[in-house]
């Protein structure tokens, strides 16, 4: 009999607790579970934006840890292993994980690159072991003419057997060969490595194996006027609505003709940005230009080597990014290696988007007359077959430029020495309290 009681009072118990929440979820307002539903789901995301922020996305321990292994086994060398792996002075910071080559770190004012092989365990490109010094002399000789051609590569190799001796002792140890064999099959430092003394390029620091740092550029690309967005579809100058003010744009243009022409030919081979100009050069705080992305820059041989391995039925199929190209052999259905760099009309269409457009009227007309025989020549630049022509123009086309440079340079010389400088921030006068006494 109690056994039944006891039964009958907790199904009356159960059926009452059912009905009370029926109740109360009934009555309870559509609002407050509305919000309630919204608190629970922005609780969610807060948590899955701290654990994002928080995991180490670059295993920068593990890759730190296998790089000091290769270090104390005499595989990799470096002027930093020393500080990473043994004094700990360097600590790797704000890792950016990117889906490209590398893993990116920032040491103070300092980028850091690593490559992805090692974030995992797999055996790293190591040379083989032993090596002779003659067999890495031919290896690295093979190398650099698969990057620049049948040119001379004298000056390079001795630059490259310098650098590579970090110790400085005038021999060359397996780490060390090794650490400068990864560090220039990166195209990125070999670009760094080849343009070290261009002022637009940033400045190597230490190495260790395959990791290499240079200095963090803060950099403002020049303008960007082919990704298009909604505002777009109303005005047809966005592009210009973050510009700085004229003269602050006109140092940057002189700087641009200053440097950016001029490191197209080194170590007797040419070099091409086959993306957009202003895309590729920025200005720094002080209106200086700098190059926002290098890894683009290639050598001509190199870009002919990607082109010819293209299939074609037309010109326009043989594109290598936006600007370089060459022309279709319809007979073997493939693209010719030889490279037909940006067009030389192509800066001056940055400066007329740059600076023409709202320039002082009288030197507008004198800017838009040298700007007009720029494209011309730069067209017939393009258009010419003959060499002899070619370094005629060539010597026409570089005379128009200093004379825009001249031009420009003559609206800003008589500036103040730190026009460019951002102005400091006046300290409020202490305010000495009023002399009370009798």
């Amino acid at each position: 009999m109690l056994l039944s009681m006891n039964r009958e009072f907790r199904l009356f118990f159960k059926r009452r607790k059912k009905r009370m929440l029926k109740i109360l979820c009934c009555g309870m307002d559509k609002e407050i579970m509305s919000a309630i539903y919204i608190c629970v789901v922005l609780v969610a995301l807060l948590c899955l934006v701290i654990w994002q922020l928080s995991r180490d996305k670059c295993h920068k321990e593990k890759v730190v840890k296998e790089l000091c292994q290769d270090y104390k086994e005499g595989r990799i060398a470096g002027s930093w292993c020393h500080a990473l792996c043994v004094d700990e002075i360097i600590q790797l910071q704000s890792c950016q994980y990117q889906s490209g080559p590398s893993l990116t770190f920032h040491y103070e004012d300092t980028v850091v690159k690593l490559p992805h092989s090692y974030k995992t365990s797999p055996p790293h490109s190591h040379l083989p072991e032993p090596l002779s010094l003659t067999q890495f002399d031919e290896l690295l000789q093979t190398f650099l003419h698969s990057k620049l051609g049948q040119t001379d590569v004298s000056m390079l190799t001795q630059k490259i057997y310098r650098y590579a001796d970090f110790n400085n002792n005038g021999q060359l140890t397996y780490g060390e060969a090794n650490s400068i064999w990864q560090l220039l099959n990166n195209h990125e430092f070999f670009i760094l490595f080849i343009f070290d003394m261009d002022p637009i390029f940033p400045l190597k620091n230490g190495t260790c194996g395959p990791l290499y740092s240079y200095q963090h550029m803060k950099a403002n690309p020049l303008f960007n006027k082919h990704n298009k967005t909604f505002l777009d579809n109303f005005f047809s100058n966005t592009y210009r609505w973050s510009f700085p003010s004229w003269d602050k744009r006109v140092n940057v243009a002189v700087g641009l003709l200053e440097y950016g022409i001029t490191f197209s030919e080194t170590y007797n081979s040419k070099f091409y940005m086959c993306d957009y100009v202003e895309q590729c050069f920025g200005y720094t705080q002080l209106y200086e230009v700098s190059l926002v992305s290098f890894e683009n820059v290639m050598s001509e041989h190199m870009i002919g080597n990607i082109l010819g391995q293209m299939q074609c039925s037309k010109d326009s199929n043989c594109q290598y990014r936006n600007l370089c190209h060459s022309l279709c052999n319809k007979k073997t259905g493939h693209c010719t290696n030889e490279v037909r760099g940006p067009s030389q009309t192509s800066v001056c269409e940055v400066l007329r988007d740059y600076v023409l457009f709202d320039a002082p009227v009288l030197v507008k007309t004198k800017l838009n007359d040298l700007l007009k025989k720029c494209d011309r020549i730069g067209q017939k630049i393009d258009e010419s077959g003959s060499s002899s022509e070619l370094n005629q123009l060539n010597v026409r086309y570089n005379t128009i430029l200093f004379d825009i440079q001249e031009l420009l340079w003559d609206e800003i010389k008589n500036k103040p020495v730190n026009w460019l400088h951002p102005p400091k921030l006046k300290k409020k006068p202490k305010v000495n309290p009023k002399f009370t006494g009798h």
